[in-house]
C-alpha cells in the first residue's frame, strides 16, 4: 500500500476538536492532510461577529489545510458566513449534511435534510452560482435509510462539488452499531466526485481492511479513533504503532493549560476535559476505572491530583 497516495482528514467532533486540540495534536503526533472544523451555524443578518467564528480565526489556523464546516439550510445565510470565512483566507468550505443530533435534525439541518431531495437541490441551486470557492459535503448514508443517499448521489453529480465525505451510518444510528460497508460501496459507486470514507477507523488493521476493499478511495476521515488513540495517525503513516505515555502527558498538559487560560470558571474547564477523556481514556486500558474516576471529579484540584496519579507524577 502506497501511503503517499492516501490523504488523512481530521473529522469534526463538536466540543473536542477545536483549534486548541487541532494545534496541540499536530505538535505532538504529526500533521493531517486536512482538518475539518466542528460545524459553525449560519447567522441571521449580514454581519458575522468575530466571536461567532473565534475557533477558525486565521491567527490560530492553517487556512490551506483547515476546512470550516457550516451547518444550516438557508442559502443566503450560508453565503454570508462562507464569504466571511473566505475573506479571512480560507480556500474552501464544507456543508454539514451528516450531524445526527436530534436537536439539529428537528430543525431540518444536518442529516435531517437527507430525506428532502428537493430542498437540497434548491439549496445547491441557490448557493453554488454565487459561492466564491469550492464546496464539499459531509453526509451520512441517509437519515433513517441509505436510500436517501442512493437517491441523492445522481443529483450531486450535477454540481461541481469538490468532494463528498460519507460517514457509513444513517442518522438514526448516531454512532451506534456497525458501519455499513456494503451500503457505502453502493453509494460511492454512483458518484462522479472524489469520495472520502468516514466511520470507525479506530485501528491500523481496520484501516488496512478498508484500503484493500475500497481501492478507488484515497481519502480517509478519522475522528473518534485519533482522539481515543492519538498514536493512530502515526501508525497509519508508518505501519507501526508506538505508545509513549510521556508524550500523552505533555499533550494533555498543553490542552489543559490552554483551555484553563480561556475558559470561564472551573465547571467549564472540567466539562471540557471530561469530554476529551470520554475518548482518551481508551488509551489507558490498564486503568479500567479511569474514566469513571475522572467523571466523579468536581474540583480543579481533584482533577489535577488525579492526573498526577494517571501520569505517574
Amino acid at each position: 500500500m502506497n501511503l503517499n497516495q492516501h490523504k488523512i482528514y481530521l473529522a469534526p467532533l463538536r466540543g473536542v476538536t477545536d483549534s486548541i486540540f487541532r494545534n496541540v495534536f499536530e505538535h505532538y503526533f504529526g500533521n493531517f492532510d486536512f482538518l475539518l472544523t466542528p460545524f459553525i451555524p449560519t447567522v441571521k443578518g449580514t454581519i458575522v461577529n468575530p466571536s461567532h467564528i473565534r475557533d477558525v480565526l486565521p491567527e490560530q489556523n492553517d487556512c490551506t489545510r483547515v476546512i470550516p464546516q457550516i451547518i444550516g439550510n438557508d442559502p443566503a445565510q450560508f453565503l454570508i458566513l462562507a464569504h466571511a470565512l473566505l475573506d479571512r483566507g480560507y480556500q474552501t468550505v464544507n456543508w454539514n449534511l451528516g450531524c445526527p443530533s436530534p436537536q439539529i435534525v428537528r430543525k431540518m439541518r444536518g442529516s435531517g435534510l437527507l430525506p428532502h431531495y428537493d430542498t437540497i437541490k434548491w439549496f445547491l441551486d441557490s448557493v453554488l452560482p454565487h459561492l466564491r470557492c469550492p464546496l464539499s459535503l459531509k453526509v451520512r448514508l441517509g437519515y433513517e435509510t441509505e436510500q436517501d443517499l442512493l437517491k441523492l448521489m445522481p443529483l450531486f453529480n450535477e454540481y461541481p462539488l469538490q468532494e463528498i465525505t460519507v460517514h457509513a451510518r444513517t442518522g438514526v444510528q448516531m454512532y451506534n452499531g456497525v458501519v455499513k460497508l456494503d451500503e457505502f460501496q453502493k453509494c460511492s459507486s454512483l458518484s462522479n466526485h472524489r469520495i472520502i470514507y468516514n466511520g470507525d477507523i479506530v485501528s491500523l488493521s481496520f484501516f488496512e481492511t478498508l484500503t484493500e476493499r475500497f481501492q478507488s478511495v484515497n481519502g480517509w476521515m478519522i475522528g473518534r479513533g485519533v482522539v481515543a488513540n492519538p498514536f493512530l495517525l502515526g501508525a497509519i503513516r508508518t505501519g507501526t504503532h508506538k505508545r509513549d505515555v510521556a508524550r500523552l502527558h505533555a499533550f494533555h498538559n498543553d490542552i489543559y493549560k490552554l483551555n484553563r487560560e480561556i475558559l470561564f470558571g472551573p465547571a467549564h474547564l472540567l466539562g471540557k476535559m471530561k469530554e476529551l477523556w470520554s475518548y482518551l481514556a481508551q488509551s489507558f486500558p490498564e486503568k479500567p476505572k479511569l474514566l469513571k474516576n475522572i467523571l466523579k471529579v468536581t474540583r480543579v484540584d481533584q482533577y489535577e491530583r488525579l492526573m498526577g496519579e494517571v501520569f505517574g507524577e
